[in-house]
């Protein structure tokens, strides 16, 4: 018998390998002298058709509450990698923005 690999399962490793890559999606930005260690607070920024198009904007300086030093990180968490799979079928994805102070 010969072994022949199915369409489905060739385009299903694709999705998932590059679903894995998604990880080393992280940017840093740091504000003044960086966090102080006070805190942090987070939001979730939604894209649609796979992040050509904003949805909601994330507020990153009503998270800061006025400091004039903090970092911003913004990234795809395991969080969101969820809910992209479950709302893959309507292209949205989320991203995490975390504001440290």
């Amino acid at each position: 018998m010969s072994r022949r690999n199915h369409p489905a399962a060739r385009v299903l490793v694709l999705i998932l390998a590059l679903a894995s890559l998604s990880s080393c999606l992280s940017h840093q930005h740091r504000v003044g002298g960086g966090p102080n260690g006070i805190g942090s607070d987070s939001t979730r920024q939604f894209y649609l058709f796979f992040g050509l198009m904003q949805i909601n904007e994330a507020d990153h300086l009503r998270l800061t509450r006025d400091m004039t030093s903090y970092e911003i990180i913004s990234e795809m968490t395991f969080t969101d990698f969820m809910i992209a799979t479950l709302l893959f079928p309507l292209t949205v994805t989320s991203r995490t923005v975390t504001v440290q102070l």
